[in-house]
């Protein structure tokens, strides 16, 4: 026998061996769990990981014969009621950790029938009133982009101001505001720096920002027809178009949007129905709000230019304020690096 011959077949001998030593160990092992199972001691398996909560849409709907917060998925898919309350629910917002919901009860069978604003749990569980004034109504939520603070409107002074206050507790409410005017509906920036509202202090309803404290108070719109319900998008500076509102100046409601200092302003919807209340998607690519272009007020969801409108909710109750919960996608928005110019 050649040497070559002699390793090949030492080879093949410690394959073999090998190959034996690895079945009798996989017996074994099948036989020790087999006698644990037998003796009632199970194998332990690691548990399975936890679904993740994708972008949701939370709108609000009388389909129940009063107003309530539903909750869907962004196809429109699994529509959940999450108040089940017999006050009437509206305005939710959700937190840009997509953990919670801000959202506007009004109890109209209760001694105090004022609105007052609401945190609960995506699933609905935990609701906690936040702002607990009895005096006047507190509307329209709106996050901070870090969860920190709630922008809001109310009308403890006497007319609709902007206040902010501690999200989780209401504690350290703060007339930002302080105009004779009606101020009110506001819209966090992304990098949390300034915030949109609504204001008639030049006679008519226009958008206004102004930074988060309150100061330097600019008109966006300029527009004399009514201007209102702004929503700021995730990625402010991607083709210059920072917000999108809504617009009265063709007669009828539409979905605008406007560029960084509000100069060029473009209708979206375009249609004779009534469309309000836009929310962008997470990553800024699709807008949600309301139209009656079925009769009814339902959500919709268009591409952010406005093409590919999708009916979502198809419920002949009114479905209506739908706001975007960014979710998984909150990690792509406000990925734009590139700052607003000084001028446009």
């Amino acid at each position: 026998m050649t040497s070559t011959q002699t390793t090949t077949t030492i080879l093949r001998t410690l394959t073999v061996v090998v190959a034996m030593a690895v079945a009798a160990a996989l017996a074994m092992a099948s036989a020790g769990d087999a006698m644990a199972d037998k003796e009632g001691h199970h194998k332990k398996r690691p548990p399975a990981p936890a679904p993740v909560q994708g972008p949701i849409i939370a709108f609000t709907s009388s389909r129940d014969g009063n107003d309530e917060i539903y909750k869907m998925n962004e196809d429109g898919s699994n529509q959940t009621n999450l108040t089940n309350n017999a006050a009437s629910d509206t305005q939710p917002e959700v937190s840009p950790d997509g953990t919670k919901i801000a959202f506007v009860r009004r109890d109209y069978d209760a001694t105090d029938t004022k609105a007052e604003i609401f945190v609960m749990n995506v699933d609905g569980s935990n609701q906690m009133n936040v702002t607990k004034n009895e005096a006047a109504d507190d509307l329209t939520p709106s996050w901070s982009p870090d969860g920190s603070k709630i922008a809001f409107t109310s009308t403890r002074d006497g007319n609709p101001e902007v206040y902010t206050m501690d999200a989780t507790t209401g504690d350290n409410q703060e007339n930002i505001t302080k105009n004779p005017a009606r101020d009110g509906d506001p819209s966090w920036s992304p990098d949390g720096v300034t915030i949109a509202f609504d204001t008639n202090r030049d006679g008519n309803s226009e958008i206004y920002f102004m930074d988060s404290h309150g100061h330097n108070p600019y008109n966006l719109s300029g527009n004399p027809a009514a201007d209102f319900g702004v929503s700021w998008a995730p990625d402010p500076y991607v083709n210059r178009a920072n917000r999108a509102f809504t617009s009265y100046r063709d007669g009828n409601s539409e979905i605008y949007e406007m560029s960084y200092l509000g100069l060029y302003q473009w209708n979206l919807t375009n249609s004779a129905a009534l469309e309000t209340d836009p929310s962008y998607y997470g990553d800024g690519t699709k807008i949600a709000f309301t139209t009656d272009r079925d009769g009814n007020e339902e959500i919709y969801v268009m591409n952010r230019d406005g093409t590919s409108p999708k009916n979502l909710t198809n419920n002949s109750a009114g479905d209506y304020d739908p706001d975007w919960g960014r979710g998984s996608a909150a990690s792509t928005a406000g990925s734009a690096t590139s700052s607003p110019a000084s001028s446009e």
